[in-house]
């Protein structure tokens, strides 16, 4: 499946390279064309936005939840954003960056597809006694609130997606961010170690389709949702 109309929204990474089509997301992803195939999150996530050209129905009726989303529309989204997440190491690479808005961004969306694949090792299994992952967890539960929890069974890459949400919206100026997991799994594969970030964190999210309360976190009002979604036909 391929999208027939060109987009005005979407870029990979840097603003310099706009996509018109999902395929043009391929040269970006970790693994290139091995992400890139039906049933896998990387093109379920792309196709989704991009034949949307905007956000997608599912996403739509995640966000109404909250007042203050209704009115919004996507400004830009960038595929595999990185985003430096204030220490030592590799940046942290949201599947899609999306900026939302009411004519200006007013709020930043972290979004991470999933159909069947995991969200990685466990903290307990990624951190080692190496100084640089010491110090950079050491700032992701700053960051998030996190200090006085024990984060050894939360899926690491949870915790600094939704970081790297927090510190895209400071970069934008915004005092809203929302980290979406953005699901096309029927079983819903992961939603138990979701929702037990989310419970960490103080914004609980209850039910498949609904979007948290929010918690302040660094100034920034942060929500997280969990979407259902089919694959492409």
């Amino acid at each position: 499946m391929s999208c027939s109309m060109t987009s005005k929204f979407f870029y990979a990474e840097r603003p310099c390279n706009p996509l018109t089509r999902p395929e043009d997301v391929i040269p970006y992803l970790a693994k290139k064309d091995k992400h890139w195939k039906k049933g896998c999150s990387a093109y379920e996530l792309t196709h989704s936005w991009m034949t949307a050209n905007g956000i997608p129905d599912a996403v739509r009726t995640v966000l109404d939840q909250a007042d203050e989303f209704r009115c919004m529309e996507l400004i830009k989204g960038f595929f595999e954003k990185r985003t430096h997440l204030q220490s030592r190491g590799t940046p942290s690479q949201t599947d899609l960056l999306a900026l939302i808005g009411d004519g200006a961004v007013s709020a930043v969306l972290g979004i991470e597809g999933k159909v069947e694949e995991s969200f990685g090792p466990l903290v307990s299994k990624w951190c080692d006694a190496s100084e640089n992952k010491q110090i950079r967890l050491g700032k992701l539960r700053e960051t998030l609130g996190l200090m006085s929890t024990d984060v050894c069974k939360l899926r690491y890459q949870l915790i600094h997606r939704t970081a790297a949400a927090v510190y895209e919206a400071q970069c934008h100026n915004v005092q809203q961010a929302v980290m979406l997991v953005h699901s096309f799994s029927e079983k819903h594969y992961g939603f138990n170690y979701f929702q037990a970030f989310a419970e960490a964190i103080k914004a609980p999210v209850s039910n498949i389709n609904e979007l948290s309360c929010e918690v302040e976190v660094e100034s920034i009002s942060l929500r997280l949702g969990w979407v259902a979604d089919t694959v492409a036909s």
